[in-house]
């Protein structure tokens, strides 16, 4: 059997993604050369486990319900919006997300979880946001900029929320764009 692309993400509510929606909106208005996440699939990565064997799937599983179980449902809120890697290379456009410290503590455990069973650790530190586009070339960046400077300025609504599901998702990658389907779903304990 094909091996699964697989990550570990939490949705965002429809009221939350109504403003990242809006604030999306604003940034396809500068004709970017860029890759628009759907709004469907926009979500907070926890974990790209990237090709994983569909066997490992229960092991998986049972090694997250564990690592979750004593995690109580956690509150975020939106942030400022920015880009990665910098402005001189823009590569990924993205809102952050104001966490409380349970959220890179819970993080932090889903890596050590994984790396365990053989995933490599991730590098680069955590750093909560929902990505909005991939920028496929400089053109418009000062555009962007200014834009960003404006949104930031203005302030982003926060729109607290709870969070009280973790989802192990399988990622497949069409000409469309990415289709996503929930291979678990992992409650934390109130």
């Amino acid at each position: 059997m094909a091996a699964l692309r697989t990550f570990i993400a939490i949705n965002v509510p429809p009221a939350v993604l109504d403003t990242i929606i809006r604030i999306q909106n604003r940034f396809k208005s500068l004709g970017l050369h860029a890759s628009w996440v759907k709004p469907g699939n926009i979500h907070l990565t926890l974990k790209f486990l990237g090709d994983t064997d569909p066997d490992r799937i229960p092991g998986i599983q049972n090694k997250l319900t564990a690592t979750l179980a004593p995690f109580a449902p956690l509150q975020l809120s939106l942030d400022s919006a920015g880009v990665f890697p910098d402005f001189k290379s823009p590569r990924v456009l993205w809102v952050g997300l104001q966490e409380e410290e349970t959220l890179e503590t819970l993080q932090s455990e889903i890596e050590k979880t994984l790396e365990s069973v053989g995933f490599p650790g991730d590098q680069r530190p955590f750093s909560p946001h929902l990505t909005l586009a991939r920028i496929k070339s400089p053109k418009g960046k000062k555009a962007l900029k200014d834009e960003l400077d404006a949104v930031n300025q203005e302030g982003i609504d926060p729109h607290p929320f709870e969070v009280g599901d973790i989802h192990l998702y399988e990622s497949q990658l069409t000409p469309k764009g990415s289709i996503y389907t929930v291979l678990a779903n992992f409650k934390l304990n109130p």
